[in-house]
């Protein structure tokens, strides 16, 4: 079973960040912590829970919240969790300590998601990110000395963005001890900060996708889905995901799926902590689970099951070199292409 743990604690709101997180609400740590271990205790019982087999903390800014309010957590968790567990912690890199490195790994962690998100400071204040470029290399430099599976993100298609700077910006990723690295296009959500600013504004006007695939590629780095590149260590968390696993999630405004029911926490952090058991409930068809299947196959490695797409349609998309077969499933051959071809064949 994969689950999912929300922190929504940050110390600043990206203007971009469509996340429930929250600033200035450190009297609510506390409380909020205490519900989210009700929330556990009672999810793992509803659930009948056996074995856990991934882990990940996201936010939120998780390192924003002192370490000792995880204890109990782990403490609850780690006797359900497998030999081979997979414990990721998201972090920003102004907040990295050893102190803090030092006591998750105790509790579990192996792995780490660090939202680097660029290395040009003029960026990053467009992005309105409060860390440096200094922050940055000193970040890694503590990171690297207690856990080695470390991923990375950035952002691409910035107005900012150029090839000469995309090259920069992936050269001193790889300078760093990662074996993974996530790569997403700046998108504008409506319900975030950048919301009501024109799109232009922000984004480049060309796309620096295949630019950013091919020079990971070239580095070593294998796609394995539209945003995500292993050097060595895929996320398996994520992998799950992809391969319709059910998942579990805990904490405000987390999301999770079991057999073909979905649930919703609220996303009020005064609501959960008055109440961490409120949900709401989505019943998938069986036609809504195999059109989700076929989405998020096509974005991955993990590829479709032939039966669930049109014979025709799929012909003509193999013909075009768009797709190919391997042991009765469907491949994309370019997974920025991956939508286009899953709302043709579904």
């Amino acid at each position: 079973m994969l689950l999912y743990i929300h922190i929504p604690f940050c110390d600043s709101k990206c203007g971009y960040c469509a996340f429930f997180s929250q600033v200035n609400k450190e009297n609510m740590i506390t409380p909020y912590f205490q519900a989210l271990l009700k929330d556990i205790k009672h999810t793992l019982k509803h659930f009948s829970v056996k074995k856990i087999t991934s882990i990940f903390v996201g936010g939120g800014t998780p390192n924003f919240v002192d370490s000792k309010h995880y204890k109990e957590i782990f403490n609850l968790l780690m006797p359900l969790c497998a030999s081979d567990c997979e414990i990721t912690f998201e972090m920003n890199p102004n907040l990295i300590t050893h102190s803090w490195l030092s006591e998750i790994k105790g509790l579990g962690a192996n792995r780490l998601s660090i939202g680097v998100q660029s290395f040009y400071d003029d960026k990053l204040q467009m992005l309105e990110r409060v860390h440096s470029y200094d922050d940055i290399c000193r970040a890694f430099d503590i990171a690297y000395k207690h856990i080695e599976n470390i991923s990375l993100d950035l952002i691409y298609d910035c107005k900012l963005d150029t090839n000469k700077r995309m090259e920069y910006e992936l050269e001193s990723a790889l300078k760093l001890p990662i074996s993974h690295l996530s790569a997403y296009s700046l998108s504008i959500d409506s319900n975030s900060r950048f919301g009501d600013r024109k799109a232009y504004s922000l984004q480049s006007r060309e796309s620096f996708g295949v630019f950013v695939r091919d020079f990971l590629q070239k580095k070593g780095f294998r796609q394995y889905e539209v945003s995500n590149f292993s050097y060595k260590n895929k996320c398996r968390h994520n992998l799950g995901y992809w391969n319709g696993e059910a998942y579990l999630g805990v904490g405000a405004s987390s999301v999770g799926r079991v057999d073909s029911v979905r649930y919703f926490a609220t996303p009020n952090l005064e609501q959960y902590i008055t109440n961490p058991f409120q949900r709401k409930e989505e019943a998938l068809s069986q036609n809504d689970l195999n059109f989700e299947s076929i989405f998020m196959g096509f974005r991955s490695e993990i590829g479709v099951e032939k039966s669930l797409l049109n014979k025709t349609k799929l012909k003509y998309v193999i013909e075009s070199n768009l797709c190919y077969e391997y042991d009765n499933r469907i491949y994309a051959n370019d997974f920025f292409l991956a939508d286009s071809i899953a709302l043709y064949l579904s």
